[in-house]
């Protein structure tokens, strides 16, 4: 019996001491994971080196390894936050690689990093040090250092765009010109001319009415007729004259023609990214139309956008199940995220209800909505519904500069999955 106690003593302490090693090895994986994770959806969401940095240290802090907050340090000459990208050498059944780049180098716009690796130590050179035994000596050993690496990359996407043609997206403009401001004037009209944005034709005798989309006029025998050049009518050219003749600010815009820029300026984001992104448009009025399916070419998407013609009510949900039908389409990418991006500006009054269709997707495809809401008149609570089933998040716009904001930070929110 004297000779068992001390062995199964010893015994006792070793199991104590393995099973602290694996506790606190778990708890450094999940504090660095968490931590990578943080990093790279800020450096996602900000496009930002110090705020992936800011990001991976504040949520390590968060996460205990042996009864203390995970330190971790943010100088590059520390290596425990890195930036990179990922690689599949054994082609898209393999396992992603990382590649670290120089951190200066992403800082400053020079090279484009997809991913953020983090290395959490509890180690000698760490900033809590090593970790001491419960019960130390056993193997002449009194801590150890356990040493973690985390890797959060962001990956490709499949999105599909549900944008709102309904009539309430190309409401009559009033065009409340100050005083001494006169767009028909021939002043005007001539430097309209000049601009290309109208044509000009003389022709002698008396010159009378100039027909629709013209003035006529006459003097001297003869009489001019000043008609919209291609692509321009009464609404165009009194938005040119207010922005290009008389250069007043603040300048009446329907909401399509905002969509429309805030669709570009979505675009332009996704051309900047290393990512490669596939895209498709759905629309929706009384009817719904898939208008594009997933393409890689951009160019595609903004002529379809550009002459497409609003007119009629909103049914959203129909709009939505025209648009899943890309992201189901043999040309998604099964290793692609999958994104629904729903705007309106107004309430649903047609159709299968956008929340119902939400839930059915939810519970059948691995797909993010997320819903835009844009002016007085859209339905923020329904639209924030329709986020709240597909995983996503919702957005409002008050204005044609918010709605550009928002669509360029959907751009940037790549998803972020962790793959070390």
């Amino acid at each position: 019996m004297a000779l068992i106690l001390p062995v199964l003593a010893l015994l006792a302490a070793f199991c104590i001491n393995s099973a602290q090693m694996q506790l606190n090895r778990t708890e450094l994986m999940v504090a660095t994971d968490a931590a990578a994770r943080a990093g790279g959806r800020a450096f996602s969401e900000h496009q930002t080196v110090e705020a992936a940095k800011m990001a991976a240290v504040a949520t390590a802090a968060l996460n205990n390894v042996d009864g203390q907050p995970l330190q971790i340090r943010s100088e590059d000459s520390a290596n425990e936050i890195e930036f990179g990208v990922t690689t599949q050498p054994n082609g898209l059944t393999g396992r992603y690689e990382f590649q670290k780049l120089p951190t200066a180098a992403v800082q400053s716009g020079t090279l484009i990093a997809s991913a953020v690796r983090v290395n959490g130590r509890r180690d000698t050179g760490s900033l809590s040090g090593r970790v001491p035994f419960v019960i130390p000596g056993m193997l002449n050993a009194s801590d150890f250092g356990p040493r973690q690496e985390s890797v959060a990359m962001q990956v490709d996407r499949d999105i599909s765009l549900i944008l709102d043609r309904s009539g309430s997206m190309v409401p009559n403009l009033n065009f409340d010109w100050p005083n001494g401001m006169n767009p028909n004037s021939t002043t005007v009209k001539e430097a309209a001319v000049a601009a290309g944005v109208m044509t000009k034709s003389t022709s002698g005798g008396w010159g009378g009415w100039g027909g629709w989309g013209g003035w006529g006029g006459w003097g001297g025998g003869g009489s001019t007729t000043y008609s919209y050049a291609d692509g321009y009518n009464q609404m165009t050219y009194n938005q040119w004259a207010w922005n290009e003749y008389f250069d007043l600010p603040d300048c009446p815009m329907q909401p399509w023609q905002e969509l429309v820029i805030a669709v570009d300026a979505f675009l332009n984001v996704l051309d900047t990214t290393v990512q490669e992104e596939q895209v498709s448009v759905a629309s929706y009025a009384s009817s719904a139309s898939l208008d594009v399916w997933l393409v890689k070419n951009f160019g595609e998407i903004r002529t379809t956008v550009d002459a497409i013609n609003p007119g009629g009510n909103t049914a959203i949900g129909d709009g939505m199940q025209s648009g899943i039908q890309a992201l189901l389409d043999s040309a998604a990418r099964p290793y692609a995220a999958k994104t629904m991006v729903v705007m309106t500006d107004g309430n649903h009054n047609r159709g299968t209800d956008p929340l119902t269709v939400a839930n059915h997707f939810a519970a059948n495809y691995p797909l993010t909505i997320h819903t835009v809401t844009f002016g007085d008149g859209a339905n923020q609570q329904r639209m924030q519904q329709v986020a709240a089933a597909g995983g996503g998040k919702h957005y409002h716009a008050d204005n044609g500069e918010q709605l550009v904001a928002i669509f360029e930070e959907i751009a940037n929110n790549l998803p972020t999955i962790l793959t070390k």
